[in-house]
């Protein structure tokens, strides 16, 4: 065969590589299910507490593959005339939710912020397409009373990014085997102020209606995997208190986000030293720009999820630069290592001239910046995972230096950490190795 191969074509005799057939169908060619599942979608509970700021707490018992987690929030019509001097922009269920904590078995409880679980949740996406409708079920916006009187914009549907899950069909991720688990998972979520997310501003000397405070109805969904021959768990064919099951994550591990308030230099230039890197194996920084005057809250317009780019921006560890991007260019060198730009369409407000009036949503762009260092890598199957390594860092000191695109103005940088890292479950638990 190798003579044949030879013959036909030098070029086979000097590739390294399997010859796969590329006519019919063989074991080269062609995966099987090696344990037949059944998926359901038909688990939900109801939150415990729907005040605004408050804190719940969802328990799911052991019961075989934990996959995708969704949140649906429904917010009540607000009082008076109907939502008079209140507005929501696109994707407002995202900024609805302060922040996300986990707990695996009897591992520790990890946070991430409502910040990060958007970021993740549109990072991970194959396309700008399902990005974009990722965002759009997230809350449509509500620009008027009538906007507020349909339940339907009133409702919102947002993805919990965990630790094993993905939104990507592409390179996503496999459910959890909570079968090797004997406590539970825990998933809290803490609910922002929503003052702090519902735009409620004096229109033509009209008071604007009272902010809700509590959701209508909050419910969360789960999709579960379970095998369709029980015989084949791992718990069933390995005692799990002498083996350990090693669940790689799909992209890597992310602490909360650290913050770091700054005022920009007179020609918009900024210097920061990040702190709070855990030691481990660095694959990726996530970094974004927020203005606190779009965030400030009541009686004025509120922009949580509206993110601004620098024009220039260089990371070092140790004096050494990764990344040194002049004019903007880490938006192209984001684009090449991923299949869409780290830029997000948003809406926008803009309040009424005249009572009652309506809100206007002017699109723009909301972007962040992916400083990757880890060597690129396709991943194009279905739940293939892949280690693909980093840079070690242990105290080391990291530099991130830029320019703003306004100058002597007060912006907040918030960056997200990823490191490699995989679960080990045993004895029941599981928890994080790096």
């Amino acid at each position: 065969m190798a003579q044949y191969e030879a013959a036909m074509n030098v070029q086979t005799s000097i590739r390294p590589g399997m010859s796969v057939d590329t006519y019919y169908a063989t074991s080269e060619n062609s995966e099987k299910q090696m344990h037949a599942t059944t998926t359901d979608n038909r688990f939900f509970i109801n939150l415990p507490s729907l005040n605004s700021g408050s804190s719940s707490t969802v328990t799911f018992n052991p019961n075989e593959g934990l996959a995708e987690v969704i949140l649906t929030l429904q917010l009540p019509q607000p009082a008076g005339n109907g939502g008079q001097g209140l507005a929501l922009p696109e994707g407002w269920g995202y900024q609805m939710i302060r922040r996300i904590g986990y707990r695996y078995g009897s591992s520790q409880l990890y946070y991430i912020s409502g910040d990060q679980n958007l970021l993740q949740s549109v990072s991970l996406c194959e396309d700008s397409g399902k990005k974009q409708q990722l965002f759009f079920l997230g809350g449509q916006a509500l620009l008027d009373i009538n906007d507020w009187a349909d339940a339907g914009k009133r409702t919102a549907y947002v993805y919990l990014r965990l630790p094993h899950s993905s939104p990507a069909l592409s390179g996503g991720a496999l459910p959890f085997p909570s079968d090797v688990l004997t406590a539970p998972i825990q998933i809290q979520i803490d609910l922002q102020d929503f003052k702090q997310v519902v735009t409620a501003v004096t229109v033509a000397g009209t008071a604007p209606d009272a902010v809700p405070t509590s959701l209508a109805s909050a419910v969360i969904n789960w999709t579960q995997v379970t095998m369709q021959d029980a015989g084949d768990l791992v718990a069933r064919r390995f005692d799990m208190s002498k083996h350990a099951l090693t669940i790689p994550l799909c992209e890597g591990w992310t602490q909360e986000e650290v913050q770091f308030p700054f005022t920009s230099g007179a020609n918009g230039s900024f210097q920061l030293s990040l702190t709070g890197c855990k030691a481990g194996d660095l694959k990726m920084l996530r970094v974004w720009f927020t203005n606190p005057s779009n965030t400030s809250g009541p009686g004025s317009i509120v922009e949580q999820s509206l993110w601004i780019a620098p024009s220039q921006l260089t990371f070092a560890i140790n004096g050494l630069i990764y990344m040194d991007s002049s004019n903007g260019s880490w938006l192209l060198t984001n684009l090449l290592r991923r299949r869409q730009p780290p830029v997000l369409t948003y809406s926008a407000l803009q309040a009424p001239g005249a009572a009652p009036g309506a809100f206007t949503a002017v699109p723009m762009a909301s972007q962040w910046v992916e400083i990757n260092l880890a060597q690129p890598h396709t991943r194009g199957d279905s739940q293939e995972v892949a280690l693909m390594h980093g840079v070690p860092v242990m105290n080391s000191v990291l530099n991130l230096t830029g320019v703003m695109p306004v100058a002597s103005q007060n912006f907040v940088c918030h960056v997200e950490y990823v490191l490699n890292c995989s679960w080990m479950a045993s004895r029941g638990s599981a928890d994080f190795v790096f």
